[in-house]
């Protein structure tokens, strides 16, 4: 399409061409559409809701969106996200609500949710429980003005590839990343943990991973995500009941992709099953080895077959695609 720098608008012609490309995605069987829109600061509001327009042809399709803007500015990327939402009427789902708003104004972003809820805008949020995000440094969030806004220095960056793996940043590595080597995974520790514990214990959050490795390198929220907050945050901390846990990991996702077969034990549902043991699970996948396995998971079984067996992988291609209003 020709649209390669992400700070540029695209021109009518490319909206057009998008518009064509998401119509074809969604007679695929696509739920929706999504936007990334701190990695492409160009898009422009109306942008959105030109594109989002195309969904009201669809029936029970959503929208998704990592929020243009963080920290100081994360409200201001909340109201953007549900004034699209509520003048398009259709569903919006917030991505991961800490690394917008675990800055010091969770409290103010649930509030602005729940108000946006009450008035019938059906806007919902997902959270992952690090007080650490992960992308490429050469992406528009480490533009200028990001350890202004964090209130935090080069050193709150931990690089997991190429030659400086296991490094955290100077200014001389941030910068020489930066220029030759822009897609090297990073690590940035600028979040506040008790605001990520917030979000997460707030009753419709959901918990996502939001996870990306690159040659085995990366977020221990890939590997992480789900035992952490069943063995941490619930069974230590006591901040969450395993019942609410389980509930965000399962059932609330599952309803909002209206996907009635998944997210309950039921005949008639996906046998999609994990068991677990509730006063030994916990994560182990550290910073430093991010996929490490967490312990006591025994079984996991996929569409009816065991994928894995006494804490072994079995190798079998068990899941299959789910095209949405396909049959």
């Amino acid at each position: 399409m020709g649209l390669n720098n992400p700070y540029i608008p695209a021109s009518n012609s490319q909206i057009e061409k998008m518009k064509i490309l998401l119509k074809k995605a969604l007679e695929d069987g696509c739920i929706g559409i999504s936007f990334g829109l701190e990695y492409t600061p160009g898009a422009s509001t109306e942008e959105m809701i030109v594109l989002g327009d195309v969904l009201h042809g669809y029936e029970n399709r959503l929208m998704a969106a990592h929020y243009r803007y963080d920290a100081d500015r994360g409200i201001e990327a909340l109201q953007e996200l549900i004034y699209v939402s509520s003048t398009m009427h259709i569903p919006m789902q917030l991505s991961h609500l800490g690394s917008c708003c675990a800055f010091g104004n969770m409290k103010e972003g649930l509030e602005l949710i729940d108000n946006a809820k009450r008035q019938g805008i059906d806007v919902e949020a997902d959270c992952y429980p690090y007080a650490a995000f992960s992308t490429t440094i050469g992406s528009p969030v480490f533009d200028p003005g990001c350890f202004e806004r964090w209130k935090c220095g080069y050193g709150a960056i931990l690089v997991t590839e190429e030659k400086y793996r296991g490094n955290y940043c100077d200014e001389y590595i941030f910068e020489s990343l930066r220029k030759n080597y822009p897609v090297t995974l990073v690590i940035a520790f600028v979040m506040n943990q008790n605001e990520v514990m917030e979000a997460i214990q707030h009753p419709s959050i959901m918990v996502a991973s939001d996870g990306y490795i690159h040659d085995g390198q990366g977020h221990p929220r890939v590997a992480g995500t789900f035992p952490k907050v069943l063995g941490r945050f619930v069974r230590e901390e006591k901040v969450l009941s395993l019942v609410d846990a389980l509930s965000k990991m399962t059932i609330l996702p599952a309803k909002r992709l209206k996907l009635s077969r998944k997210g309950r034990i039921q005949e008639g549902c996906d046998a999609d099953i994990v068991i677990f043991d509730p006063e030994q699970i916990i994560d182990r996948a550290t910073f430093e080895k991010p996929l490490e396995p967490p312990l006591e998971i025994e079984w996991v079984i996929v569409n009816g077959e065991v994928a894995l067996e006494k804490s072994r992988l079995v190798y079998k291609q068990n899941g299959k695609i789910i095209r949405f209003g396909v049959m």
